[in-house]
């Protein structure tokens, strides 16, 4: 299975409880050494009216390789949570008639889940699932699956524009521009490229002067029989590298998502283990997760060490990344706060 499908997978079962129980809620939980905040994220558009006025036609050739014609994007099907993210961030939200499962952020794209104004999960994408709301674009990456299901949109006459999947931090703004040029909005996408960069380096700069570089795993969990360390090639490990820590799966050699064993836990040595909020509270807590064999061993049971955050807030290199990654520095080193 290719590493992009194997994170819609992760990310899709992540967001499950969000779709099915409604829009998301804009907080982030975070425990370490024994202590637990709520710490509010914040978000600011950048001011841009809604397109009404169509941008000239104009062609994008995505990474599967089709040449595209754009001429009309007042009907737009979003096949991603962080490229919904970045649409409405462009102020074009208005034009966004359905999304798939993992759009949780903002709150009114999410809110059309539970609308049923959605295409399901984006990896089992059926071409009925997106024809019944009459696109005239739908734009996804490279996570969409089966490419059959494109075949069939284009042959219907639907423009399908395709990106690659961005798994770094230096990415967030390719996507960003490349959204921005998709649909006509390329001054929009400068200046929403240029916040987000800044809070990037913000962060970057900041988790630099840290004088500790610690261990940090991230597992990834949806239940007992679902656990799973992140290694190179992930989303995390841009994140942990960023802030200046050691991506304990990609040290070990895991290349994507790596079933979980007591050995590889325990030889990690993890100083901090990142959890997702959706999946720890599936599972039952942190006493549930405890349980695994090989948790305990680990400093970070130990010294109980966990950082949770909502997984598209922390994984989705979407606009919000300055953000989640400024939170996770100031996480992992207390000290450079104030």
């Amino acid at each position: 299975m290719k590493k992009s499908r194997i994170i819609a997978w992760l990310l899709a079962l992540a967001i499950l409880p969000a779709a099915c129980g409604g829009g998301e809620t804009a907080e982030t939980t975070t425990t370490s050494q024994d202590t637990t905040t709520t710490v509010p994220e914040t978000t600011t558009s950048i001011p841009a009216e809604t397109t009404t006025t169509e941008p000239e036609s104009r062609t994008f050739t995505g990474a599967d390789g089709v040449e595209t014609t754009i001429d009309d994007i007042s009907r737009i099907v979003s096949l991603n949570g962080d490229i919904t993210e970045i649409i409405y961030e462009l102020g074009l939200g208005e034009n966004v008639v359905a999304v798939d499962v993992t759009t949780t952020f903002p709150e009114e794209a999410a809110a059309k889940i539970e609308a049923g104004e959605t295409v399901g999960f984006a990896q089992q994408l059926t071409a009925e699932s997106v024809l019944r709301f009459e696109p005239t674009l739908v734009i996804g990456d490279t996570q969409v699956a089966p490419t059959e299901t494109l075949d069939q949109l284009r042959q219907a006459g639907v423009p399908v524009v395709i990106i690659e999947t961005q798994t770094t931090l230096d990415g967030v703004e390719t996507k960003i521009d490349q959204i921005a040029g998709i649909l006509g909005a390329e001054e929009q996408g400068d200046a929403l490229a240029e916040r987000v960069v800044g809070e990037i380096d913000e962060a970057t700069n900041l988790a630099e002067q840290a004088e500790s570089t610690p261990r940090v795993a991230y597992i990834y969990l949806r239940g007992p029989q679902v656990v799973f360390l992140f290694g190179a090639g992930m989303p995390t490990q841009a994140m942990i590298e960023g802030a200046h820590a050691e991506d304990v799966g990609a040290a070990a050699g895991v290349f994507g998502p790596a079933p979980l064993t007591p050995e590889a836990l325990v030889g990690a040595a993890p100083d901090v283990i990142v959890l997702p909020e959706a999946g720890l509270g599936a599972m039952g807590g942190i006493e549930a997760f405890e349980a695994i064999p090989g948790v305990s061993d680990t400093p970070a049971a130990q010294g109980d060490s966990y950082l949770i955050y909502d997984e598209a807030y922390f994984f989705n290199l979407g606009p919000r990344t300055g953000q989640a990654l400024m939170e996770f520095v100031l996480d992992l080193h207390p000290e450079l706060a104030g």
